[in-house]
C-alpha cells in the first residue's frame, strides 16, 4: 500500500533523529560568570534539570540535553587563587582537547566558548594563556563577554582590545536590553559557520535565538532538493506518485521542520500543532499547484496525461520548501515573543495561509 506523504514526512524525521551528528561545545570560564544563564537561553532549556551529566574527568562534565541535538562539555569553575591550580587546568584542559582529536568525530570537542565576565573588567595573563592553547589545537573558540549590560562600551572596548586574533562577541541574558542579548545572535551565526555541515544542522535546529540562521540553513536544503527534483522530473514521472509524493520532497520537508524544531519553544506549541497536519496541508496545496504548472507550460504533460518533468518538479519542490519555511519562521517568532494570542490565531487559519503561500512561491 502506498505510504501517504504524512507517512513518508513521519519516517524521514525520524530517520533524521536516529541519526544526525551532534556538535560537542566546550565552555569555559569562571565561577560565576554566567555560563548556565547563556546556555539555558540560547537552548531554551534548563540544563541542571533536563541535561544528563557524566564526568568525563575531573574538570569537565558532558551533558546530553534532552530533546536537543547539541552536546555540551561544561568545565568547573576555575580557581582564581593560586597560580599552580590554575597553571595545572591549563593541562588538563590541554589534554582532553588533544586526546579528543583522535577519537571519532561525536567524541571530539567541535567549538569552544570561552566565557569572561565583562564586569570584572579585566582579561588576565591566565585568560590568553589557556585561549592561546586551545587555538593550537585549530579548534574554533569564541571569547564571550557576558554581563555587558552591566558595564559601558567603552570598557567593553578595552576588554576586546586584550583579545588578539580571536573572535569576541559581548553578551546578557537580561532580556531587558536594547538591542536584545546583544551580540548573542551572532554568537550562533558564527558558531554554525565554524562547523562542518553534517554537524551544522543540528547545532541552527537546537539554537533558539537566530530564527535568520535557521532561515539560511534551510534555504541551503530547499535548493538541494530542487535541484534533486529537476532531475528525477525529466524522467518523466507518473503524476500518482509525484512531485509531492516523492521521497525528494518529504525528505526535504522533514530537514525544514528538524531545523526549525517546532517543538522546541514550550509547552503550548506540541498541542497546537497538533491541531494541524503539515503532510495534509502539503498534499492538498501541491496537487493544485500542479495543476495549475501543467496549464502554464505547454507541452509538459497534463493531469489527465499523467506525466510530469523536471522543470514542473522542480518548481513544485521549491513552491513547498518555501511556504513550509515561511510557515515555520512565522511560528517560532510568535513562540520566541510570547505572542500567544497570535500564534493561536494563526495555526487556527493555516490552511488558507499555506495555499496562498504556495500560489505566491509559484509565482503564478
Amino acid at each position: 500500500m502506498e505510504k501517504t506523504f504524512q507517512e513518508k514526512l513521519d519516517e524521514e524525521l525520524k530517520n533524521i533523529e536516529q541519526t544526525v551528528k551532534k556538535p560537542n561545545i566546550l565552555l569555559l570560564g569562571g565561577t560565576g560568570v554566567g555560563k548556565s544563564s547563556l546556555t539555558n537561553l540560547i537552548f531554551k532549556t534548563d540544563i541542571a534539570k533536563t541535561g544528563i551529566g557524566k564526568p568525563v574527568t575531573q574538570e569537565i562534565t558532558r551533558y546530553e540535553i534532552e530533546n536537543s541535538a547539541v552536546v555540551l562539555y561544561d568545565s568547573v569553575g576555575y580557581e582564581l587563587n593560586g597560580e599552580n591550580s590554575k597553571d595545572e587546568f591549563i593541562i588538563k584542559i590541554a589534554e582532553y582537547i588533544s586526546a579528543s582529536k583522535s577519537k571519532k568525530i561525536d567524541e571530539q570537542i567541535h567549538l569552544v566558548w570561552y566565557h569572561i565576565q565583562a564586569s570584572g573588567h579585566r582579561v588576565t595573563e591566565w585568560d590568553l594563556n589557556l585561549i592561546n592553547k586551545i587555538k593550537s589545537f585549530n579548534i574554533p573558540i569564541a571569547v564571550v563577554f557576558t554581563k555587558c549590560d552591566l558595564v559601558s562600551q567603552q570598557e567593553i572596548e578595552e576588554l576586546r582590545k586584550e583579545i588578539r586574533n580571536t573572535s569576541t562577541f559581548e553578551v546578557t541574558t537580561n532580556q531587558k536590553v536594547t538591542p536584545k542579548y546583544l551580540d548573542l545572535e551572532k554568537l550562533i551565526e558564527w558558531s554554525s559557520n565554524n562547523l562542518e555541515t553534517g554537524l551544522r544542522e543540528a547545532f541552527v535546529k537546537s539554537q533558539k535565538i537566530n530564527l535568520e540562521e535557521k532561515k539560511k540553513n534551510v534555504n541551503n536544503i530547499i535548493l538541494q532538493h530542487t535541484t534533486g527534483s529537476g532531475a528525477i522530473g525529466f524522467t518523466p514521472i507518473p503524476f500518482a506518485d509525484a512531485p509531492l509524493l516523492l521521497a525528494n520532497q518529504a525528505g526535504m520537508v522533514a530537514r525544514i521542520l528538524y531545523v526549525y524544531d517546532l517543538n522546541g519553544y514550550g509547552d503550548l506549541m506540541p498541542t497546537l500543532l497538533k491541531t494541524i497536519s503539515i503532510g495534509s496541508l502539503i498534499s492538498t496545496s501541491a496537487k493544485w499547484l500542479v495543476g495549475e504548472l501543467l496549464k502554464l507550460l505547454p507541452g509538459v504533460g497534463t493531469v489527465a496525461g499523467g506525466m510530469i518533468t523536471g522543470a514542473v518538479a522542480a518548481s513544485v519542490t521549491a513552491a513547498i520548501g518555501y511556504s513550509v519555511s515561511e510557515i515555520c519562521f512565522t511560528i517560532s517568532k510568535f513562540a520566541i515573543n510570547g505572542e500567544e494570542s497570535k500564534l493561536e490565531s494563526y495555526i487556527k487559519d493555516l490552511a488558507p495561509i499555506f495555499k496562498q503561500l504556495i500560489k505566491n512561491n509559484s509565482k503564478i
